[in-house]
């Protein structure tokens, strides 16, 4: 262990959550946006202002958009490309952590429990795959808050200069709250200890500056290239908006993150319940002010906002792996068997809803528990002998190579086939290459047209608009068309679809609806075809 460094940790992540990705479709709804708005940006050329369906789209700031788009010239528009930055900077997350973990705590054991701890957790490795911002967020923001910290115990203006400038490229990832929530955090930190002379040696106006210097080139070159409206759509909507009203009002409670948060670590959830025992029994723990005011302060402010998504608390995440990589060192040293029910527990908890999940999953899209259940089952058996009779001190070990095994089962026989059924990869497949008219109806799919190329209209009811969402009915920019305009258009012989997402029943209750029939089919769409074209080629 001596010889372990950051590199091969970082190599060996990178693999990990590269596996599979290609054969990963883009799922709707959210993915389809990142990966489209990429994919105009190349064809387009335009390089300063995101926009998807030919429209400027003011929805996240461009850093997510930069990376999938130099993805997509290294690899090509595929779904591999596409996910490449979420793997990319999932890895670095990794190797950061083990970084900083052994500056911080001195050895290299904590440092590795760290990384296995967040890079085998449940969310982190199911984002680590995924098309969002919030693996690079999370990097920018972690690499932000570890070395202001640094700057704080070490005192060298170096430390504090990197914290900014992680703060900047932050705020071009996901916007202000990039450099907002970091600065909550100090400022509790300071409360907390009772350091406010930090204010003056924390290199406050120059750090500013030199997060300006990274962030505002963007911010000021969008401002003059489209005016009031960025300001409004970004700063207006995306930001302020989504603070104060709730996007899903059925979220909006008190204890959204206190549940999930603990899920998404799993199976160490257990780890950092023992930790916060040993905080409310007074046990001394390294760092506890800092993480605390971290961890804390995340998880505080995402709930005081309206609008709750589960990835909203994602960053915290880092500081929980740190305490729970010192917890479990502090566990290794004396193994008394009881207290490692506190990993076990967990761990057989995860596995069971796994099962059950992944057999339901299974039944819906093929036979992929015959490949996941063994493996679930034989983990299950291996977590029970480890707390019975095996060796505890190798359970953190023993625990992430389960979690990572069966990660992968699990994204293999289940969470592939489950994301072809919330694509249409395989459904636009059926259409001609060109020369066809293509329409939307019920939920509107952009993975379509991601896969297809068309410009494909939503098809709304001549009455109302096809998007009713209050005041979110603006962040939606996908192209309308009311029924008779597209009826009126497409009166000539032409090969003319409707894609049909969830919504099968209200579009045969149409009128226009007889005059097609279902050509394809696969999960929750189906294609529908225009008679007369039909019927020509038969002929």
């Amino acid at each position: 262990m001596r010889r372990l460094t950051f590199g091969p940790i970082f190599i060996l992540a990178l693999l990990f959550y590269l596996a599979m990705n290609a054969s990963i479709p883009v799922t709707d709804p959210v993915e389809s946006n990142y990966a489209l708005t990429a994919k105009e940006m190349i064809l387009s050329g335009n390089w300063l202002s995101p926009q998807i369906y030919g429209h400027f789209w003011f929805d996240k700031p461009v850093m997510i958009y930069w990376l999938i788009a130099f993805s997509y010239k290294l690899f090509g528009i595929t779904e591999f490309a596409a996910r490449f930055p979420s793997a990319l900077f999932s890895a670095a997350s990794i190797a950061f952590i083990f970084w900083f973990a052994e500056k911080l705590f001195g050895n290299k054991k904590t440092a590795l429990y760290a990384a296995l701890i967040l890079g085998t957790s449940l969310e982190f490795w199911i984002l680590a795959r995924m098309i969002i911002t919030d693996d690079v967020l999370f990097f920018f923001s972690s690499v932000s808050l570890a070395t202001f910290y640094l700057g704080i115990r070490n005192k060298r203006i170096y430390w504090y200069l990197a914290a900014y400038a992680a703060a900047g490229l932050a705020v071009l990832t996901k916007g202000p709250v990039g450099l907002v929530l970091p600065a909550i955090i100090i400022f509790i930190y300071m409360v907390v200890t009772r350091q406010w002379r930090l204010l003056g040696r924390v290199y406050l106006l120059p750090g500013i500056l030199l997060a300006c210097l990274i962030a505002a080139p963007w911010y000021i070159a969008m401002y003059y290239e489209h005016g009031r409206d960025f300001i409004t759509m970004f700063f207006g909507l995306n930001n302020l908006i989504r603070a104060t009203v709730s996007e899903h009002p059925k979220d909006n409670v008190f204890y959204y993150y206190l549940v999930l948060f603990p899920v998404s670590l799993l199976p160490w959830s257990g780890v950092l319940f023992r930790t916060l025992v040993g905080i409310i029994k007074k046990e001394r723990l390294p760092h506890i002010a800092y993480f605390g005011s971290w961890l804390g302060g995340t998880i505080g402010f995402y709930t005081l906002m309206a609008t709750k998504y589960p990835t909203y608390v994602f960053p915290a995440a880092f500081p929980a792996a740190l305490w729970m990589a010192s917890c479990l060192y502090t566990m290794q040293r004396i193994p008394e068997r009881g207290k490692w029910l506190w990993l076990s527990l967990p761990t057989v908890f995860m596995l069971l809803i796994m099962a059950g999940l992944g057999n339901r999953l299974a039944a819906e899209t093929g036979d992929g528990r015959l490949i996941l259940l063994p493996v679930l089952a034989i983990s299950l058996l291996v977590v029970i002998w480890m707390q019975v009779r095996g060796n505890v001190r190798h359970f953190p070990i023993v625990t992430a190579m389960i979690a990572g095994i069966v990660s992968l089962v699990l994204i293999h026989s289940t969470l592939i086939p489950m994301a072809a059924g919330r694509s249409d990869k395989n459904i636009v497949k059926i259409l001609p290459p060109t020369g066809a008219v293509v329409a939307s109806y019920g939920e509107y799919s952009t993975s379509a047209v991601f896969y297809s190329g068309y410009i494909i209209p939503h098809l709304a009811d001549d009455r109302e608009s096809a998007v009713n969402n209050g005041v979110w009915a603006e962040k939606y920019t996908m192209p309308v068309e009311s029924v008779t305009a597209f009826c009126r258009r497409t009166a000539q012989n032409e090969p003319v679809y409707i894609l049909v997402k969830k919504a099968q029943q209200g579009f045969l209750r149409e009128n226009f609806a007889a005059d097609y029939i279902p050509v394809a089919e696969y999960g929750v769409s189906t294609l529908y075809e225009k008679k007369n074209v039909r019927a020509e080629k038969i002929n």
